[in-house]
């Protein structure tokens, strides 16, 4: 075979492998994007980043995930040159325990062999831009029926219940509003505490003046709690990662101050009032 023959089958080959392994460090990418948007625990994000990488066969496959960001290389001693590195930015989080699972599911049967690397990215495709799993409806009666549950929880009786549930229906607007603008998590749970805070002891003065308002406000503040973000960083911390798990309880823990922030922002606005 002529050495020209040789050397364009080797070319192609090489061109393939590259190819491969930058779909393989994509896909990688993508699925850790997905989880951390929704809010997973690091450590189970780098589990399932890893499983995919391995599919490269490569010598050095690692991935690191932040709260912020992922970061992950592909290296063997067979690569021409350098390795494959691939950096993302996560700005935005939100709760979605269904995507998690849809991406775990899909990284064991890409490991398992059940389907190929470009199917497994399409698919991920397909995960990172569906459309919610609850109407906003859905959440918005979610929210409704936390505040409503927690007046009983706090041992509020059907006065509370009625203004807590009110209450409930101000913060599910609320949140239809920040998702809509998209205002910083920070100030949305100041305006969103003081407001809440506000109009129930609004409703107190003007509906039902025979309310424990204590119990009205604590119940509507409860769904605005992070307690997935709290739980995750404790996960983190007790897997021995402690950068993550550090950085997701300081984020809990200054979303938290923000809501009290606001609810006592609110009470001075109350007493500046009456």
């Amino acid at each position: 075979m002529p050495y020209g023959t040789i050397a364009v089958d080797y070319e192609k080959g090489w061109v393939k492998m590259v190819d491969l392994n930058k779909k393989i460090l994509e896909t990688a990418l993508l699925a850790g994007q997905i989880m951390t948007e929704s809010n997973a625990e690091s450590y189970r994000v780098e589990d399932t980043m890893n499983r995919i990488l391995t599919t490269s066969n490569a010598a050095y496959a690692v991935a690191i995930s932040l709260s912020t960001g992922l970061y992950m290389t592909l290296d063997d001693p067979s690569f021409e040159g350098s390795g494959f590195t691939g950096i993302k930015r996560i700005t935005r989080r939100s709760n979605n325990l269904n995507k998690i699972t849809q991406v775990n599911h899909i990284s064991r049967e890409l490991t398992s062999g059940n389907i190929s690397i470009d199917e497994a990215h399409e698919r991920l495709q397909v995960i990172r831009f569906q459309k919610p799993q609850y109407s906003k409806l859905q959440v918005s009666i979610g929210v409704v029926g936390l505040a409503a549950a927690f007046s009983f929880l706090f041992g509020g009786g059907i006065n509370e219940l009625i203004l807590s549930s009110i209450n409930g229906l101000i913060l599910a607007l609320l949140y239809r509003l920040v998702d809509k603008y998209y205002i910083s998590e920070g100030f949305s749970n100041i305006i969103q505490a003081l407001v809440v805070t506000v109009a129930a002891y609004l409703m107190q003065a003007y509906i039902l003046s025979n309310t424990d308002i204590n119990i009205v406000i604590i119940s509507t503040l409860m769904p605005m709690v992070p307690g997935t973000a709290i739980t995750n960083s404790l996960r983190d911390i007790f897997h021995e990662d402690y950068i993550a798990g550090v950085s997701r309880a300081t984020e809990a823990f200054l979303n938290a101050l923000m809501i009290a922030l606001g609810a006592a922002l609110g009470l001075a606005l109350i007493g500046g009032l009456y």
